[in-house]
């Protein structure tokens, strides 16, 4: 039987401990591929690391190694400059190779990360020097990926508003999602919780600072001081940097907590409700979180904001409730969900419906239908 390749092409180095976004979800990909039975040929790291990983590669082709497809995913900087010193050592190294396999039929499709450099987020918190650098940066990239891809994927359809200027590039666009674990990962003990805690526990996981905004969150949780607890769970620094804000609204059942990995599995295992409920600005409406999915995974309903992607995908999955960002529907929500928590199970038998459409094996397999 032929074996199956193809390549993983990620313009930096990813940090295997790192718990963000950015740096699980390529680990996530690949092994998605490999779960579908492929052997996966990665050019990751920084560019001494690339350069030897292409020539390789390379080298395979010349020799007749047959490459399904090459799946690559963008930075959260410009490929330029995704040196630890940000300095454009190998400025032709990432897109020469496309070139080179685009000349050798073997299709590219590119996940498109983000757009922060767009929104004011990004420009409140970058200096205007290093703007006049990487914002022309982040558009070439764009404007190499019009001539490379085959398939331009975005988390979201929101996405696409912010990319009106390059028509070509979403004449190849495709929605690929983060995704969840596999079924048979996931532990057994979620799909047999059916009581519901009193008081109700809430679990929050994710960041707290920037584009985030957990104020609603904690002055309504606040307000229900009998009725819920809540765990918000967060990166330390981000806490050191947040805790002024937050601490002055914070009531004794919002518990902070510093967890990753296998730790949160017991804070999982005892929550009644998961939230993605973290403001509404401009960034929020079109991001798509990976922790929506984690929740999803490990079959805990779902909060999430009324008119942003995530909400607009709870909703439409029927696996928890989009509301609105004030206090007054967020306590309505959870008062409704307290008197009926049987409506709880509901949705997780939901999540255990879809789940199953939704892990990172199931992105893959989308990713080698769409190119090979």
């Amino acid at each position: 039987m032929k074996e199956k390749r193809c390549i993983f092409h990620v313009p930096n180095y990813i940090d295997p401990s790192s718990k963000s976004g950015s740096s699980i979800r390529p680990q996530k990909m690949i092994q998605g591929f490999k779960e579908n039975g492929y052997i996966v040929d990665c050019v990751m790291g920084y560019g001494k690391e690339r350069k030897a990983q292409i020539k390789q590669i390379k080298n395979n082709i010349r020799k007749g190694v047959k490459y399904d497809f090459l799946y690559a995913e963008s930075s959260t900087m410009p490929t330029l400059l995704t040196e630890k010193n940000h300095i454009p050592k190998y400025p032709l190294l990432d897109f020469n190779f496309f070139k080179f396999c685009k000349a050798h039929d073997i299709k590219i499709g590119l996940f498109y990360r983000d757009i922060q450099w767009k929104f004011s987020v990004y420009k409140d918190n970058v200096s205007k020097l290093k703007q006049c650098v990487s914002i022309p940066l982040y558009r070439y990239d764009l404007f190499r990926y019009k001539n490379l891809l085959d398939v331009f994927y975005l988390p979201t359809e929101r996405m696409k508003v912010y990319l009106k200027e390059n028509p070509r590039l979403l004449g190849k666009a495709k929605i690929l999602m983060p995704g969840c674990e596999s079924v048979e990962n996931v532990f057994t003990q979620i799909e047999k919780k059916e009581q519901v805690s009193k008081p109700l526990k809430i679990l929050y996981v994710g960041g707290i600072d920037r584009i985030y905004d957990l104020t609603v969150f904690m002055e309504t949780i606040s307000k229900m001081q009998e009725e819920v607890e809540a765990y918000v769970c967060c990166r330390e620094k981000e806490w050191e940097n947040a805790k002024e804000i937050y601490q002055p609204i914070m009531g004794e059942n919002i518990n902070i907590i510093h967890k990753s990995g296998k730790e949160l599995d017991e804070y999982y295992e005892n929550t009644d409700l998961c939230c993605a409920f973290a403001g509404i600005g401009e960034y929020m409406k079109m991001a798509m979180p990976v922790k929506i999915f984690e929740y999803l995974g490990k079959m805990i309903p779902i909060v999430a904001t009324k008119e942003t992607a995530a909400g607009e995908f709870v909703v439409s999955n029927k696996i928890g409730w989009s509301i609105k960002y004030d206090i007054k529907s967020f306590q309505k929500c959870l008062e409704d969900i307290i008197q009926n928590p049987d409506v709880l199970n509901e949705k997780r038998r939901k999540e255990m419906e879809i789940r199953k459409n939704h892990t990172w094996k199931a992105r893959a397999y989308q990713v080698i239908n769409d190119l090979r």
